[in-house]
């Protein structure tokens, strides 16, 4: 399920034109184009992004669609045919594994993600280890806590029992956002239930500047939804939270609320990503990297009138625990396998915890500080969660 459009031998004019052209396209679609520096993104929904980058005079767009679902794979082979007609100049390479730009047949398409759901579907009830990995987004730093009696969904977690009953047909919008040629109501409905899922935040939707932005784009995606469908249910609840937050008009008063709620996973804990070590924090927390220490930096959620009160540092690198050795040498605590030293102490009103933890044969350091010693209890056991993948 993958896309790639490669723009052959282009000169920097070239290089310039191809860019006017899709940024064109993209205003066209009502869709965001960014300029990373490295490489440009086009965001066409949560799940579906198509990747811009140049590599020895060819332009190249890729898209993974396995997330975004059928209408999105439709919409990248459209656009990228579309670039070849507006630029007709030039050689072009366009590789589709689905074979859509051959056929054009959206049934047949169709038909094939409702085959690899069915085959996601049966992983998840069978195979432990898969309901592990993550199946659910095309890209993140996060995985949700599993959840024994529940399902994992991109759009959040589904009872086991209603999960294995279900129609393919009735699951495909809790796992992909676009189902249909058109983004209508349901697509719009969709990406705001998994932007929701995935980067919800609630009372800590305005905590800095990337935050706010996505709360917005959750209550634009609905309140589209909404113009386009008055009788499509909605996440009204999580709607009114987040536009009061955000000091927005509500526009969806008269609007039917979901049956169900809308899960936001980020608002418990979860595994933090990194590398293949599993930190577990608070979803909410705003995460760094320092490249000096090779460490990930998790610092606890504040609002916009707050600010942070602990912080998790963990690396694969034991430089970040000066006393690593020394720490070591004291008589370990076993926990769910794993075996971990920690060390707690307080220094100039801060506490303290340095922690090892050993899973086999691979070593993850932690360093965890706090002003507030009733969070000592919930960050050693946040330590104690913690570990490799594997």
């Amino acid at each position: 399920m993958f896309v790639q459009l490669i723009c052959k031998d282009r000169n920097e004019k070239e290089m310039n034109e191809l860019y006017e052209v899709l940024a064109a396209l993209c205003h066209r679609e009502g869709i965001q184009i960014e300029d990373k520096g490295s490489h440009v993104e086009i965001l066409a929904c949560p799940q579906g992004k198509i990747v811009v980058t140049e590599e020895d005079g060819n332009m190249i767009l890729s898209a993974n669609t396995r997330h975004a679902g059928a209408g999105f794979h439709a919409f990248v082979v459209d656009l990228f045919k579309d670039i070849q007609e507006e630029v007709p100049l030039g050689e072009y390479e366009l590789i589709d594994d689905l074979e859509y730009a051959n056929d054009e047949d959206f049934h047949r398409l169709h038909h094939v993600y409702e085959n690899e759901l069915d085959y996601v579907k049966n992983l998840i009830l069978t195979d432990s280890d898969f309901r592990k990995k993550n199946y659910l987004y095309d890209e993140t730093y996060f995985l949700p806590i599993e959840d024994e009696n529940k399902v994992m969904t991109s759009t959040g977690f589904m009872d086991r029992k209603e999960f294995m009953n279900k129609e393919i047909e009735d699951l495909m919008d809790d796992f992909y956002v676009w189902n249909d040629w058109d983004r209508d109501a349901r697509f719009y409905r969709n990406a705001a239930l998994t932007l929701l899922a995935k980067e919800g935040r609630g009372i800590y939707s305005k905590m800095n500047e990337e935050t706010e932005k996505t709360a917005n784009e959750i209550a634009d995606y609905l309140e589209i939804a909404h113009e386009k469908d008055p009788d499509l249910k909605l996440p009204v609840k999580e709607y009114t939270e987040l536009v009061d937050l955000l000091d927005r008009e509500n526009k969806l008063k008269d609007a039917l609320p979901m049956d169900r709620e809308a899960i936001q996973y980020r608002t418990r804990e979860v595994y933090h990503l990194f590398e293949d070590a599993r930190v577990v924090a608070p979803g909410t927390a705003e995460r760094s990297y320092d490249p000096s220490q090779q460490s990930v930096n998790l610092m606890a959620p504040y609002t916009n009138e707050g600010e942070w009160s602990w912080l998790i540092q963990a690396s694969k690198q034991p430089a970040i625990l000066p006393d690593a050795k020394d720490l070591m040498e004291e008589k370990p605590e076993i926990f769910k396998g794993k075996t971990i030293w920690m060390d707690t102490y307080e220094e100039d009103g801060i506490h303290n915890i340095n922690a090892v933890i050993r899973q086999d044969e691979e070593y993850l350091y932690i360093h965890a500080i706090t002003n507030n010693s009733k969070d000592v209890p919930y960050l050693q056991e946040c330590i104690r969660l913690s570990g490799f993948a594997h």
